[in-house]
């Protein structure tokens, strides 16, 4: 229960990590015998690290990011009455990871049903209702396929079919014909359908967000330092005046660990994708979202996208060749003959795309939530939200909920041990004292 106390005489980062995450606020403390230091740990209320304030009590918040996440919190945040000033260094809102002219809304649910396959879920349902608002406009509800692109995936379906019971209104098995029915191209795999997914323009549902009368844009502001001055933060650009406020909450996608204002590295990675973009009468489009190795959407205004690529060790901002390559032989083993190999409109040196970083953590799920130190006391007035991988647009609006409950000092939306699987705390890589907690 909140309260109750730890003690242990290792002081390894991996005990305190998993102390943290189980809700236990970590400190070091002097040792005895022969051992210099140890752990000691006080639980707090499973939903969060100390106590979230008092809506009247945030005068100004700060959102660094404008992409689906920050774009998504500073909406909900403006619609409580909150007043937000969204801060960006790109010109306008869903520029970067979120600036696809297409991105499919779906998850990859585990075969046990854990609380990563409850987040996962919880987030998905959450999010295919929320972006309803938007049909017609943003949303295109068509369904999605996640096919069993290879044996090994085939088996795990099975699996993972044979051991849960969703509701068909969620998703089902279907055959190769069904497939094929529903997507209207010919396919060979059968797979899972979710009907109620399907994809979204996620560049123009960021810019249309951001338009509220308490949303005030700092678009151009390259953020290089957070301070922390007389219970306010200063967040200081190149050659900008400061921005001041009580909360901050940091958004900004694979760059998020630049910006953190504790020392110490951090279990963030950035992840390359590139997808490619290509004329809809050279490919046969299906009607709905079809997934598997990479995936391939539904033709909108004369083109389609597909990919995206994983590339683990390029960090080129830059449209490759070989990376517009990758995504058609993606397509070529996913969906066969989709591709008019022999026209011109698909030579790979000639073809339009769009490269992003997926920002990842270590146990690819997303954080959410008060930034605390190496040893899960909170730094006031800092919040993450990041990680999101590339399951951003299922993710987002639900955690955007929840960390907007938690900013105007409401009931969360989370349960305690999904509200845990989301905590700041688990990116620390390495200890650090708690004299150096703030950077300089």
């Amino acid at each position: 229960m909140p309260g109750a106390t730890i003690a242990t005489f290792t002081s390894v980062g991996e005990v305190r990590r998993r102390l943290i995450a189980a809700g236990f606020a970590m400190r070091k403390a002097p040792g005895f015998g022969q051992k210099w230091d140890m752990l000691t740990g006080t639980l707090g209320d499973a939903t969060s690290p100390g106590t979230p304030p008092a809506a009247n009590d945030v005068e100004s918040i700060a959102i660094i990011g404008a992409g689906v996440a920050g774009s998504l919190l500073a909406r909900n945040l403006a619609e409580r009455g909150l007043h937000v000033t969204v801060i960006d260094q790109a010109q306008e809102a869903g520029t970067a990871a979120s600036g696809n002219i297409q991105g499919a809304l779906y998850v990859k649910l585990g075969i046990e049903f854990n609380d990563q396959a409850k987040l996962g879920l919880s987030s998905l349902l959450f999010s295919q209702r929320y972006y309803q608002q938007f049909g017609g406009e943003h949303w295109h509800p068509s369904g999605l396929v996640q096919l069993a692109h290879s044996d090994s995936e085939q088996d795990r379906q099975n699996r993972f079919i044979a051991r849960n019971d969703y509701p068909s209104a969620v998703l089902q098995q279907i055959s190769p014909e069904q497939v094929s029915e529903l997507a209207g191209i010919p396919l060979t795999r059968g797979g899972l359908w979710f009907p109620r997914s399907g994809w979204l323009e996620p560049g123009g549902l960021c810019r249309d967000l951001i338009e509220h009368e308490r949303i005030f844009q700092c678009f151009g502001f390259d953020v290089h330092r957070l301070t922390p001055c007389n219970g306010k933060w200063h967040i200081a650009g190149n050659g900008e005046q400061d921005v001041v406020v009580d909360q901050v909450v940091i958004c900004a996608g694979h760059q998020t660990p630049d910006l953190i204002p504790l020392k110490g590295g951090f279990r963030f990675r950035a992840i390359r994708g590139q997808v490619t973009h290509l004329p809809a009468k050279a490919v046969k489009c299906p009607d709905v979202v079809v997934c598997g190795s990479g995936y391939l959407n539904p033709a909108h205004g004369g083109m389609t996208l597909a990919g995206a690529t994983f590339d683990l060790h390029d960090s080129s901002p830059t449209l490759s060749t070989e990376s517009h390559r990758d995504n058609l032989s993606m397509l070529d083993a996913m969906v066969p003959g989709s591709v008019d190999r022999d026209s011109g409109d698909v030579d790979p040196a000639k073809l339009d795309g769009k490269v992003g970083f997926r920002c990842t953590t270590h146990d690819y799920q997303p954080v959410a939530g008060p930034l605390v130190d190496a040893y899960g006391q909170p730094l006031e007035g800092i919040n993450l939200f990041t990680g999101l991988g590339s399951k951003g647009l299922s993710y987002a609006p639900l955690l955007a909920e929840y960390l907007a409950d938690r900013l105007s000092g409401q009931p969360v939306c989370l349960p305690g041990s999904l509200a845990i699987r989301v905590a700041t705390g688990r990116c620390h890589r390495v200890e650090i004292t708690e004299q150096e907690t703030i950077s300089a």
